[in-house]
Parts: structure tokens; C-alpha cells; sequence
């Protein structure tokens, strides 16, 4: 059949130019043209080439590379020179690897990229030009070779490959580097294939440019005899072959495991390989975002019966391990592999500074005697759920951040004591819905996020107003407010933020901040709708959203802005502007550019004077001018602190007990002082403890949801345009209706957007920003997307997405009984996420199945 069409010896690698770099003899014991390095007369022949003295080259084969890394590691090997691979994550027993990288002498690393772990243990860095930024070519398995235009220059100091080796061999003093161009190199391969069984002698970059790709052979007098002929189209088509007889040999092979032999204590296969959208270890398709979508973390591939056996459940956090090493990644059950035999991707490495979701811990240093290909397919392992220790956690706070990681945590495990010292005597509600209970438009049990029948569903031991004065560190004990002292194994610091103050504010009874069941009561029993009127001190999102819920009662408003405009940091100038208009058109009083001068009234406040000298009569004044993290508690125990704590990506603290989540936490100098933000900290936080070091911290998506009747807002990321040519504008405006929407791209990427009047795009904006996504065509549709809002359906619930309680209704008639996916495909708590309480009362009201929304954190 060999020779007919369809039928014929292809060379299947897994490397796209793996046959080019055969063919120049890419391999410790072969010489260019598929000559081998043992053959004398092979070696005599490139010798006569190079014009050297025979005998030059010398017979015995270099090291491979995994045996130069077990000579680097046996001292044998002082110095290693590293170019277009990533070796520790490609080797197989790569922590054996990595050792050895550690005790070379001198490391010379050659890279396109800044993400392989082999960088960081370089003494030399040199950087290469990528495949777009030079000129070359490859062959693929058809023996087709294409010739590679160099498209732009290669950025800073990087050089094509050849140019380096070329430029390092001169420095050296080796003669015949000073090629004038890379044609001229690839003319040399070219004259020294000739005669062979790949001979290219006739070929050149300049024919190669006119063809656009030949197949070889392709020898001198082939483009004169058939000048439209692009090489040769097939072998063997004459049945005669590359032996002494000219007759096919077939060879044969015993059925017979040469690999590893599986036995009692690893009785599991683990063959490794690629995922759909990812490319050998990620240097390059990583940086892909939209590709990351379909497979975003490693895994275990196991069949269910193989699961069953070891009580291992979908999605547990498993431990596979051999005498060489461990990886530890959620198990995906698959009836697509056979019993006996487990999957692994082999794209991941090291994830910051842990390795446990690196395959090649457990791969086989075993290699073909022939191909010098290590046995990556069959290695024998064993495989059990992780188990962590049992341990005592304590969570200091019970917000936002706090009620995240309670349930965030009991989704994955249901055996750590869990404890809590809430410093209010109610814990756990949202603070963000404070405006809609003073107007009465919420009751309080509707900013209640875990109720006492949940707290005893999450088994966590609740200590209500008692706060924690003191962290022994060393002893790992708190002492309460009562003098109590409590043991932890692990510290959980979400002691949040309190309201910042005026200066020399005098005790008058009518001045109030807003962060506090208290703070709103105490308003609530002051307020009197005929008294007249209240002044918002601060024109960001509490003032105003507690502005507008004022005058659904009919009570007068005038609020003080220090600057120009309001909602600085979330809005730019023209969405100030459509904002003021909507304010005022709520009967909402707002003056700029002033501040409170003196605060008038004897025994309780009665007005104002501002420093422009005007005089306003209130029976009330509320400041909400931003909050300031509570950080004592750390700051006194040496916890390292700024503006807040200083955490890492797993939201650890200097001491390696203690972690801060939530408005306290300080992430490479920013605060992320959201709910969102909060949420997304604990899930971190809860997946680290019980051993899951696969998602960690890279900062959140600032989001800013004006909740406030008749008027949808919304900003996301960046809202002001940085002055970088870098960054474009996409715009709507339709001033008369106050309908704006503005998109911020950069490098491809929505970094940011404001939407005024419809919001309608909210969520797929957030995924946007959030996940990095490429935008390519998507660019063009942005504000273009003909996407309706769907029409609100009873009560409001979600005021992020507008979605009704009779919209949430529908899709549970419709199947969906599950929250996660309710909220998914409602669109209702995907945005602060601060109606998902509602939203999981009217899923237990119209089903009695119900999931618990423990990783709700995820949205």
C-alpha cells in the first residue's frame, strides 16, 4: 500500500517543525540530512563539507536531555545552555530536573517568553525573536516545506536563534559563523543535503518565496525539468526503498510492557497529554485568554468505577502520587478511558511556587533506546481523595467576607470547627442595602445573608457581640472583649472598614454615618419626613443611593460635594453630568466645590454653614464620605500592614496562620473595598485550606451599581480613558434620554465601560473585563449587540441586572432548581451579588429541591 494516495510512512510527531529539526540533525546523535552520528562515512561526509580534518567529529552521542539533567545533578555537568523548550514542565520525574538546575554551575536560558520557571534559575537570559519576528522555515509530516516571512522586528534585545548561536560562535572564535543573511545558512543546509535520501540541493529561500512551499526531495535539476512541479508529491511510487534490497522490511515487535509494571501500591496507569485549546507548557497559548475558557485548571481524568472504588467524588480535590512524586487536582470522571488508567494534562507547572499540578512529577525517566523518547505515557500511580488535618479555624468579623468564606468552606469540607466573633449582636447582613431598609422599601429580613437555621446548617459556633481585642501569635490564641482566650490553628481577619469622620465634628444629637444596623436605626428613630431637611455630606455611591431612597419617603435632600462632580472615582466627567441630571429631577439639592464650615444647633444640629458662606436648616446630617480599614487588631500582633494588611495571591498574611479577606486586605497596594471583591477573597482563602492551590489572587474587577428607582447605572474597570495612545474610546451618547455607554479597550482587551439608561450588556461586560478576553471581531459589536432588556416581571429584586421575582419564577417553572445556575441564567445576583438571599428564598418557596449556594462565591 506504501505509496499509493492515502496510504503512506508519515513521521505523526507532536511538534509542529519536529521532521525540520530532524532533518538538520536535531538530536544528540544525528548529523544534518538523516546521517547518523555512529556512521563513519556519515561523519566523513559532513567533515569533507565543513572542510575539517577527518575525524574531527567525533563517533559517541551526546547526552540526551534527560540525561543531561541526571548529569547535572551527579556534578558530572557543570553548565547547561537551554533554548526553545521549557524543560521543567516538559521533563518526565521533573523534580528531578529541577535539582538538577539548581546545582549547575552556570545556566543559560534562550526565551521568548517571561513565563517558564526554567528563567528562574538563569544566570544568563538571552532573549529570542518568536516566530513571527524572524525569517525561516519548517516541515510538517508530508514533507512539505514552507518558507516563514519575518512579519515585525523582534522587541528590544531579542535576536533570531541563529543569530545568537552565530554571534556567540564568533565571540568564541569558530570560524564560518559570519553568515551575511539566513539564506545564506539556509543555502549551506541546503548544498549538504545533496545526494541524500532528503535532498534539497536545488532548493532556496528565493525559490521557496515563488512556490510558497515544496515538498522534498527536491534536488538541482528538478526545478528544470518540471518547473511547475512543487517538489515531490509521493515516495515509493516506483516500490523501491531505502534498503540494500530495495525491498520494503517490516520490523517486528514483541507485545511486550517495557514500561512500568503497575502493581499493589500504584495499581493505576497515568498516561499524560494535551487539552483542545492549549499548546505543549503554556509559555505562549497561556497568554491566550479566550483560550483558557474550555479547560482553565489541570485535572485528573478517572473512570467512575475506578472513582467508586476509591470513594472519590466528581470535582474532589484528589491526591495522585508514585515514588517519584505527587500532583493534587479535582478528579472529572470519564467513561471515555478505559478502568485501570488515569489522565493527566501536561501543560501546567508550578502555580507561584507550588508544583502540585505539574504531571511530570510522576513521569518516567524511562526512555525508547532508539528514538530517545522518554516513556511520558505509562507510569504507574495510585490515587485518594486529599485529606488535610483537622483543624480550628477562627473568623474575626461577620460580613460580607466573613459569610463568603462559611460557605465557600463548608462546600468542601464539613469537619474543620468553624468560629466566628461578630462584634454587631446581628451578624451577617448586607450592608449595602441599608438606604432600601431606612426607606422601608426592604425589611430587614431581606438583608439578612445567613439566617440562624443556616448558621447551624454551616455548624459554626457564633460568638454575637463580642469582638477580639488581642492576637497572640506564637500561642495562636485571641482573647475576646470578656477576656476569654480562644485557640486557632488558622486566623481569618475580615474585620472590614468603618465610616470615615469629619474633623472637629461636636457632639450634636442628628449627625450620623451609615455603616451599621445601629448607624441605621439610630437615623430611622431620628428621621421625621415634616422636620425637614437632611444633608448628605459625600456625593459617592452610599450618599446617593441613601439620597434617592430618601425621597421615595418625601424627604428633603441636599447633598455636599467637596469637588466638581459626583461619583469621581466610577464615573467620568459627562456620566457626572447625566447623573446630576437624574438627581435633580428626584428633587435632590447638590452643591459642588464646598464643605462644611460649621456645624450649627446647641444640644442638636439645626443647620449648616458652608465656606462659601451658605446657610442650610437640617434636622439631620449624615457623612458618608468613604470608610477606613480596621486594621488595629493586625497592626498590634506585627502583622505587616500599609493602608491595610499585606496579603499575597492566597491572601496570607506574613504570619503563614493568619489571612485577611475583605476591606482590610491590602493586594499589591490596592484595596478592594466591594462585596464582590470579598466573596472572591474567601473562596481563595477556602480552596488554599483544604489544599487546592490551583486559583489564586490576581485582584478584582472594580464594579460600581448605582442602585436607586427609575435610574440604571453601572461602571466596570477603568471609567476615565488613561492619556496612552494604547487605549481607545468606543461611545454612545444620547444626552436627551441621558442613555451613555462607553467602552475602554486596550491591547484588544475591554478594560473598562460605563452604562447610563440601559444596562442591559452589565454581565457580558463583567465577564469581558473579568476573564481578559480577546476581543477580535467582538470589538465591532460591542455597543452594537441588539440585545433587548428583558422586562421586569413583579417585584424588583436584582436591581444590578434587573431581574423580578416573576422573571426568577419563570425559570425555576421552566426546570432550573439548582442557585448557581438560577442566578446564572436570570442574570439575578451576578452583579454585588447582594440579592442572592432573596433570590435563594424564592427558590426554596416554589421547589423543595435546593442546592446549597456554598460556591456561590464562584460567580
Amino acid at each position: 500500500q506504501i505509496g499509493k494516495p492515502g496510504a503512506g510512512p508519515f513521521s505523526l510527531t507532536g511538534q509542529p517543525n519536529a521532521m525540520g529539526g530532524r532533518e538538520v540533525g536535531g538530536l544528540s546523535n544525528l548529523l544534518p540530512a538523516h546521517r547518523d552520528l555512529a556512521n563513519e562515512g556519515h561523519r566523513n561526509e559532513v567533515e569533507k563539507f565543513w572542510r575539517v580534518p577527518l575525524g574531527t567529529i567525533q563517533p559517541k552521542a551526546g547526552l540526551t536531555a534527560t540525561e543531561m539533567f541526571e548529569a547535572l545533578n551527579e556534578g558530572k555537568l557543570k553548565a547547561i545552555w537551554i533554548l526553545c523548550t521549557n524543560p521543567l514542565i516538559s521533563l518526565p520525574d521533573v523534580r528531578m530536573a529541577e535539582e538538577g538546575l539548581k546545582k549547575a554551575k552556570f545556566v543559560v536560558v534562550q526565551e521568548v517568553s517571561n513565563r517558564p520557571e526554567t528563567l528562574k534559575y538563569a544566570d544568563v537570559v538571552l532573549p529570542a525573536a518568536s516566530w513571527i519576528e524572524k525569517e525561516g522555515t519548517m516541515t510538517n509530516a508530508e514533507r512539505r516545506i514552507s518558507y516563514l516571512n519575518k512579519v515585525v522586528e523582534p522587541p528590544g534585545e531579542a535576536l533570531a536563534d541563529a543569530a545568537i548561536i552565530c554571534r556567540f560562535a564568533m565571540k568564541m572564535g569558530y570560524r564560518g559563523f559570519d553568515y551575511p543573511g539566513f539564506a545564506d545558512i539556509y543555502a549551506e543546509h541546503c548544498a549538504l543535503t545533496a545526494g541524500t535520501r532528503i535532498d534539497i540541493s536545488g532548493l532556496s529561500y528565493a525559490l521557496l518565496k515563488q512556490h510558497g512551499s515544496v515538498q522534498w526531495p527536491y534536488q538541482k535539476q528538478s526545478d528544470l525539468l518540471t518547473e511547475k512541479k512543487r517538489g515531490t508529491v509521493r515516495l515509493f511510487t516506483d516500490k523501491k526503498f531505502y534498503t540494500s534490497s530495495q525491498k520494503a522490511i517490516i520490523h517486528s515487535f514483541p507485545d511486550i510492557n517495557e514500561s512500568e509494571t503497575p502493581d499493589k501500591l500504584y495499581p493505576l496507569v497515568l498516561t499524560t497529554g494535551r487539552v483542545r485549546d492549549q499548546w505543549h507548557t503554556m509559555s505562549k497559548t497561556g497568554k491566550v485568554n479566550k483560550l483558557k475558557q474550555h479547560t482553565s485548571e489541570s485535572f485528573l481524568e478517572i473512570h467512575p468505577e475506578d472513582a467508586l472504588q476509591r470513594n472519590i467524588k466528581e470535582n474532589e480535590l484528589v491526591e495522585v502520587f508514585n515514588n517519584r512524586g505527587n500532583v493534587r487536582v479535582k478528579a472529572k470522571y470519564s467513561i471515555d478511558i478505559k478502568r485501570g488508567v488515569v489522565f493527566l494534562p501536561m501543560h501546567w507547572g508550578k502555580i507561584l511556587n507550588s508544583d502540585l499540578n505539574r504531571a511530570n512529577n510522576l513521569t518516567s525517566k524511562s526512555i525508547d533506546p532508539i528514538s530517545k523518547e522518554p516513556d511520558f505515557k505509562f507510569s504507574a500511580v495510585q490515587v485518594h481523595p486529599y485529606r488535610k488535618k483537622k483543624q480550628t479555624i477562627i473568623v474575626i468579623g461577620a460580613g460580607a467576607g466573613a459569610c463568603g468564606f462559611v460557605k465557600s468552606y463548608r462546600a468542601l469540607n464539613a469537619d474543620d470547627d468553624i468560629i466566628v466573633f461578630s462584634k454587631e449582636n446581628l451578624p451577617f447582613y448586607n450592608r449595602v442595602l441599608l438606604p432600601d431598609y431606612i426607606s422601608g422599601a426592604l425589611p430587614w429580613d431581606s438583608l439578612v445573608k445567613m439566617t440562624e437555621a443556616e448558621e447551624k446548617e454551616y455548624r459554626i459556633r457564633l460568638w454575637p457581640g463580642i469582638s477580639i481585642e488581642n492576637i497572640d501569635r506564637e500561642k495562636k490564641l485571641v482573647t475576646d472583649n470578656k477576656g476569654q482566650m480562644h485557640h486557632y490553628d488558622v486566623l481569618i481577619i475580615a474585620t472590614g472598614s468603618r465610616a470615615a469622620m469629619l474633623r472637629d465634628v461636636p457632639t450634636l444629637k442628628g449627625i450620623f454615618t451609615m455603616r451599621s444596623r445601629k448607624d441605621a436605626d439610630d437615623f430611622k428613630n431620628h428621621l421625621n419626613a415634616e422636620n425637614g431637611n437632611v444633608v448628605i455630606v459625600g456625593g459617592g455611591l452610599l450618599g446617593i443611593e441613601l439620597a434617592a431612597s430618601l425621597r421615595e419617603i418625601n424627604v428633603q435632600v441636599t447633598i455636599i460635594q467637596r469637588i466638581s462632580r459626583l461619583m469621581d472615582r466610577q464615573l467620568d466627567p459627562l456620566g457626572s453630568q447625566l447623573l446630576h441630571g437624574e438627581l435633580i429631577d428626584k428633587g435632590v439639592n447638590i452643591y459642588y466645590n464646598d464643605e462644611i464650615e460649621r456645624f450649627l444647633g446647641e444640644q442638636q444640629v439645626t443647620g449648616i454653614r458652608l465656606k462659601s458662606g451658605l446657610l442650610i436648616d437640617c434636622q439631620a446630617i449624615v457623612v458618608a464620605i468613604g470608610t477606613v480599614p480596621n486594621i488595629e487588631l493586625a497592626k498590634n500582633c506585627g502583622i505587616e500592614y500599609k493602608r491595610g494588611v499585606i496579603v499575597d495571591e492566597y491572601l496570607q498574611t506574613n504570619d503563614p496562620a493568619i489571612f485577611a479577606i475583605g476591606e482590610i486586605a491590602e493586594f499589591k497596594g490596592f484595596l478592594y473595598g466591594i462585596t464582590a471583591a470579598a466573596e472572591q477573597q474567601a473562596e481563595i482563602v477556602a480552596r488554599y485550606l483544604n489544599g487546592d492551590i490551583s486559583k489564586y489572587y490576581q485582584g478584582s474587577l472594580l464594579m460600581n451599581i448605582l442602585k436607586m428607582q427609575g435610574t440604571d447605572l453601572c461602571s466596570l474597570g477603568l471609567a476615565v480613558c488613561p492619556d496612552d495612545p494604547g487605549y481607545e474610546e468606543i461611545v454612545f451618547i444620547d444626552k436627551a434620554k441621558r442613555n451613555y455607554k462607553k467602552c475602554i479597550i486596550y491591547n484588544d482587551k475591554l478594560v473598562g465601560a460605563i452604562l447610563i439608561g440601559d444596562k442591559s450588556e452589565f454581565l457580558e461586560f463583567r465577564d469581558l473585563i473579568q476573564n481578559k478576553m480577546e476581543l477580535s471581531d467582538k470589538r465591532l459589536q460591542l455597543l452594537r449587540s441588539g440585545k433587548k432588556a428583558q422586562p421586569v416581571i413583579g417585584r424588583l429584586i436584582c436591581s444590578c441586572s434587573n431581574v423580578g421575582e416573576g422573571n426568577i419564577i419563570n425559570k425555576i417553572n421552566e426546570g432550573c432548581k439548582d442557585l448557581v445556575q438560577l442566578c446564572q441564567i436570570s442574570g439575578a445576583g451576578m452583579g454585588c451579588g447582594s440579592c442572592r438571599p432573596e433570590v435563594k428564598a424564592i427558590l426554596e418557596a416554589n421547589t423543595k429541591i435546593f442546592k446549597s449556594d456554598a460556591t456561590m462565591a464562584e460567580l
